[in-house]
């Protein structure tokens, strides 16, 4: 029957069409939408088994550092130690979220702790958390290169697993909020994420900066026996490390920024159309303010 103008079924049941496609088929709508940012990151993203090799080839790169040989040399050469700092720090974290071993692991349905994290991260971004992440990745990456904690690393090697432990989810933080790490996708937009990687490897940098104008040993526990005199030691610290945070950060500068440039709402065809239309729309007669000097039609 027809109650008011509203179809009812035969057992009273009210009929209303929900939404519906063409085909009859209801529409989902999600509350916590991608943004076309985060879209075009993900479809840039790899295979999940191309990125599954990353993560585990960072996960073996920690290991390596933790293990003999390097673990022996670390304890000699600042470089070894520096080989450490830089897998701690930039390296494997790089990979690590790169693998996106989140799926794999069964951690990244709805319901899992990943998934949770990312629809809250896409209902709360966030510029404050990226730069206590960013804060907190500095502040532990300066420490751990300053001379009297370097020295102590070297006489007390335990050392070493703590500098792992701090410095590893420091760096996996900070590369959540530059890269994409499905379903995890970062929370600043372009211009932000370019800048928070230029910080952290500009920090990086200033560090072996300030040893590579030394000319003398800066640390005092490192055996630089075997013709490796202390200075040159350090000289091959510094550019190694320059080279590490170089290979890490400036890929991630240059590719956020010309995709910002590419899917920008704000390109220079969209500044010329804008211009065009203004221009356009001065030209028409009566528009405008009359030249001085000369008086205005009337009418």
């Amino acid at each position: 029957m027809v109650h008011h103008g509203v179809a009812d079924d035969a057992h009273g049941h009210d009929r209303r069409p929900g939404p519906r496609t063409g085909g009859g088929l209801e529409i989902q709508v999600s509350t916590a939408p991608a943004t076309p940012d985060q879209q075009s990151d993900a479809a840039r993203t790899g295979s999940p088994g191309t990125r599954l090799w990353l993560a585990a080839a960072g996960l073996v790169l920690v290991l390596a550092s933790l293990l003999p040989p390097l673990d022996m040399l670390a304890r000699h050469y600042v470089y070894a130690e520096s080989i450490q700092f830089c897998v701690f720090a930039m390296a494997g974290p790089a990979l690590i979220v790169l693998g996106a071993p989140w799926r794999f692991l069964r951690l990244a349905g709805e319901d899992g702790p990943v998934g949770r994290l990312a629809a809250a991260r896409r209902q709360r971004p966030s510029f404050r958390r990226a730069a206590a992440f960013l804060a907190a990745f500095v502040g532990l990456a300066l420490a751990w290169r300053l001379p009297p904690v370097m020295d102590a690393v070297a006489r007390q090697p335990a050392l070493v697993m703590l500098e792992a432990v701090t410095l590893l989810p420091a760096g996996i933080a900070l590369w959540l909020e530059i890269i994409s790490s499905p379903p995890l996708a970062p929370r600043l937009p372009r211009p932000q994420r370019a800048a928070v990687a230029a910080l952290a490897m500009w920090s990086t940098w200033a560090a072996a900066y300030v040893l590579g104008f030394s000319t003398h040993a800066v640390f005092h526990a490192y055996d630089t026996a075997g013709g490796l005199g202390a200075v040159s030691d350090q000289e091959i610290t510094v550019a190694m490390v320059w080279a590490v945070a170089g290979l890490c950060f400036v890929p991630v500068i240059i590719v956020t920024v010309l995709g910002w440039i590419k899917d920008s709402e704000y390109t220079d065809e969209e500044f010329q159309r804008v211009f065009r239309d203004e221009r356009n729309r001065a030209a028409v007669k009566g528009w405008g303010t009359p030249p001085r000097g000369r008086p205005t039609s009337s009418v």
